[in-house]
């Protein structure tokens, strides 16, 4: 783990009765709760004991002398996973907008995010990670799939998002996005950086997981698809990119590399065990089938979708998942768009929003191999979102999602969980003080958005 200066952790909350527990492998009973998975739905009020990074019992005789932590007129569920993001991206809010409005995807990346991407140098990059781990955990997500990129500033950046997250104490699951678009020396320098830590999860050297990262298709040229799938072949790992997120990807393929964007995406090998597409607007349903037969996913992100103006994906099964594309880490707030945006469009998939949720959850699971699917049982991983949600109205199996995607909020969001240690607790980060942090990221996003201005 990379250590620096700006580890806060000198004013965490104390050590509490239930904390020592799970340190010393006593277990910890989540008392009082109302029980709840998305997909398939199930329900249930019962006592939750915690053991280590497991659940150990739910429901029963529970000894009276275990550590308790009351969580009545709680919701207790598996911990969210945000299924594709840009935790670079996160001081961007509040920044000032570009000097004309951005009209299409292209306008976006040209007048935004690329000018963003070429301004972080190394303590950006961590303290961008620290405040989008923040911000993800504090909404109850437990992971975050992460696609990164900072030009100026590759070397060792997978390592300094590994730290943020270590210091939060989220899990993650990182590429580097590799791209022809800043010439070849910082391609080949994406490729190192992608191999670099590739090679750091198959020592063990890391407790986070990796991806082969690449940026959008039409920023590839033909020998650096050849590269990456070499890559992804050695390591026995999947992909993480964006997709035909409109247009433009089958636009390049067929006038500059003369061939059809299926072609393309074959010769990178996309379809294979844990690769993550993003966006896919514009893909051909075909393609998102095969992916999902190889045991890829696609990350559907409708708030950017929104805010691009691109369209909406209308691709549907257990390996669609929700992402927020750097917005922000609020998995509900991405679930209460896709519903309404799929309503919107009368295509019936507005009801799968809850699905989304649970296919980001068993995403992340397969990711990391862990040996029991994400449910409230014994023997799972103990990776939970607790929720302030006790609503005026019924709540039952047959209506669930409709609380979700009208009711539930990140706000709401009491404990994060992860690994059966609390990352929050009673709504504040436990592992970090949250106004040192405040304290770092408001002038890092200031320092940031100046540097933006020199690459305008």
């Amino acid at each position: 783990m990379l250590h620096s200066e700006s580890t806060l952790r000198s004013a965490a909350p104390s050590v509490g009765a239930d904390e020592v527990a799970r340190l010393t492998e006593q277990a910890v009973v989540l008392a009082g709760g109302t029980l709840l998975e998305l997909h398939p739905t199930r329900m249930g009020k019962a006592d939750v004991v915690l053991r280590g990074a497991q659940i150990m019992q739910v429901g029963g005789r529970i000894a009276d002398d275990l550590p308790r932590v009351d969580v009545s007129d709680c919701i207790v569920t598996p911990a969210f996973t945000v299924g594709h993001t840009h935790l670079y991206m996160a001081l961007t809010r509040g920044m000032p907008p570009p000097a004309s409005t951005p009209r299409t995807l292209t306008d976006h990346l040209q007048w935004i995010w690329w000018p963003l991407d070429k301004a972080l140098d190394d303590d950006l990059v961590h303290a961008s990670a620290l405040v989008g781990a923040a911000m993800a955990a504090k909404a109850g997500a437990a992971c975050v799939v992460d696609l990164h990129s900072s030009p100026r500033a590759i070397d060792g950046s997978l390592d300094r998002i590994e730290a943020a997250l270590d210091e939060i104490g989220l899990r993650g699951v990182l590429a580097y996005e590799t791209s022809d678009r800043e010439g070849r020396a910082r391609r080949d320098a994406a490729i190192r950086e992608n191999r670099r830590f590739l090679k750091r999860v198959r020592a063990g050297e890391t407790q986070h997981r990796a991806l082969v990262g690449a940026h959008a298709m039409m920023s590839l040229n033909d020998d650096t698809l050849d590269a990456l799938r070499g890559l992804a072949d050695e390591f026995g790992v999947g992909l993480h990119l964006h997709v035909a997120e409109d247009a433009t990807d089958a636009l390049d393929a067929t006038r500059n590399k003369r061939t059809r964007l299926e072609q393309r995406l074959e010769r990178l090998g996309v379809a294979r065990p844990g690769s993550v597409i993003a966006q896919a607007v514009e893909l051909a349903p075909e393609v998102v089938v095969e992916l999902g037969r190889a045991g890829g996913f696609v990350a559907t992100n409708p708030r950017s979708n929104m805010r691009h103006g691109v369209g909406l994906f209308g691709g549907s099964g257990d390996h669609v998942v929700l992402g927020t594309d750097g917005l922000d880490g609020d998995v509900v707030a991405e679930a209460r768009a896709y519903a309404f945006r799929h309503d919107e469009a009368k295509d019936g998939l507005g009801r799968e929003a809850g699905a989304r949720i649970a296919a980001g959850q068993a995403m992340a699971s397969r990711l990391f191999a862990d040996p029991a699917p994400p449910r409230i049982a014994p023997g799972a991983r103990a990776d939970l979102a607790v929720l302030d949600y006790n609503p005026f109205t019924p709540m039952n199996q047959s209506n669930v999602i409709e609380h979700v995607v009208r009711g539930w909020s990140a706000t709401g969001v009491r404990h994060t969980i992860v690994g059966g240690r609390f990352v929050v607790r009673d709504r504040a980060l436990v592992n970090v003080d949250e106004r040192a942090l405040v304290g770092r990221s408001r002038p890092a996003a200031e320092r940031l958005w100046e540097r933006m201005q020199g690459y305008y």
